[in-house]
């Protein structure tokens, strides 16, 4: 809890006093005295930022481009938060901006060759205006993804950028992987030295995401549905991200690997596997495992999580926790038990949080800002209309977890 050294006759107007005696309320009473506290609103209680401001490099939320563009959303967010993680508006869908590219340039690729790739990215508009909008709340950012099978054009894989053409060859793709990594990544430097003063905002690129199968105990882990996995076979993609991702960008810019279900023993082994091939390559560099943490009520259990928490810190890696919320899992359950639920959590992130001699979690972002616009809510599962994964709800009104969250018991 946070300590409180004024006197008795004084605590009342402590305010983190109150919140512990609402919250304790809560957890001592049940539904009946959820229903019977007046619910605090995001901007009326003490921040999580700063909370946590010396147990880690940021607390963030996901935030969609409707809230960013939002004032009274974006006021509590960056009084909560110090950092956010576009849901959908740094993937490639968004950079290309869904244009198929009618002009074509030469670009000169690292073998010495010369490839056509797009003479413009349509999505950098979007992106400045993010930047701008994060410069303006004083916030930083994850940059969330430069690769992935998913939400990527399917005619970036294919001869001619066309849809109804063939992948392209092994070369081929190597030059746009690198032309898209170096085009994103430049742009971004460039607006931060011109507009920021040359200090970043993303302070962390998910430079590939997702690129396991949850059957890692086959011979091979990586998606064989992938385009990627189509034109390479293997993780020499991966391994070229990494290396490209090193090459353009800043040396203060962590570069992470993302991907879910990271605590599933296999899949941990199959992540290991990765880290250990992108090592191998003397140019390329990983710095972050990102555990995208969309867990549930049931699964995973606590232990399973801090085992593979423990074996990425083993590999002289950080962690980011980066898409955390609490699912029912299959079943109901009480907001005092997703209060309980998230504070074993986040006391097992604080117990591994990095320090200034060794790898740890330095980072905490949950996927969404209030239970209404969870993604987990756009399911047609009846169980998913009434889930409560999240810190806030309906106005942004504090939830139990949110106070288990914030007054949690720090080392």
């Amino acid at each position: 809890m946070f300590s409180c050294n004024h006197s008795k006759k004084n605590e009342s107007n402590n305010p983190q006093s109150v919140f512990k005696a609402q919250f304790s309320t809560i957890q001592g009473s049940g539904a009946a005295a959820e229903k019977s506290i007046v619910p605090q609103k995001w901007t009326e209680v003490p921040a999580l930022k700063d909370a946590y401001k010396d147990y880690f490099d940021y607390f963030g939320f996901a935030v969609p481009e409707m809230q960013l563009n939002n004032a009274d959303i974006m006021k509590g967010v960056s009084y909560q938060a110090s950092c956010f993680t576009c849901e959908n508006e740094c993937k490639p869908d968004f950079i290309f901006n869904w244009a198929i590219p009618e002009q074509l340039v030469d670009f000169t690729a690292e073998d010495g060759k010369v490839y056509k790739v797009p003479a413009s990215l349509e999505g950098f508009g979007r992106l400045d205006k993010i930047l701008g909008i994060a410069k303006k709340y004083k916030m930083i950012m994850r940059g969330h993804v430069l690769v992935w099978h998913n939400q990527t054009p399917d005619w970036f894989f294919k001869e001619g950028y066309r849809s109804n053409g063939g992948f392209v060859d092994k070369a081929t793709m190597n030059a746009r992987l690198e032309w898209y990594i170096k085009s994103v990544l430049e742009h971004v430097k460039s607006w931060e030295d011109k507009h920021n003063g040359g200090k970043r905002i993303i302070i962390t690129w998910d430079v590939v995401n997702e690129a396991c199968t949850d059957s890692a105990w086959t011979d091979n882990p990586l998606r064989t549905e992938s385009p990627w996995f189509n034109i390479y076979g293997n993780d020499t993609f991966i391994v070229n991200a990494f290396r490209y991702a090193n090459r353009y960008a800043p040396a203060d810019v962590k570069l992470a690997y993302n991907d879910y279900n990271c605590y599933l023993p296999t899949k941990t082994k199959a992540i290991c596997k990765i880290v250990q091939d992108i090592r191998a390559s003397k140019d390329a560099r990983i710095d972050v495992i990102g555990m995208q943490s969309h867990i549930s009520m049931i699964y995973p259990s606590t232990y399973a999580y801090e085992a593979a928490v423990k074996t990425f810190l083993e590999l002289g890696l950080d962690v980011q926790v980066t898409e955390m919320e609490i699912a029912f899992g299959g079943k109901l359950a009480t907001q005092d038990e997703l209060a309980k639920l998230y504070a074993d959590y986040f006391t097992l992130f604080l117990k591994y949080r990095k320090l200034a001699d060794n790898n740890g979690i330095c980072g905490v972002t949950l996927w969404g800002t209030r239970d209404e616009v969870s993604w987990i809510r756009n399911n047609s599962d009846a169980m998913n209309k009434v889930q409560r994964p999240l810190l806030f709800e309906k106005d942004y009104q504090c939830k139990p977890a949110f106070f288990s969250v914030l007054n949690l018991q720090k080392p």
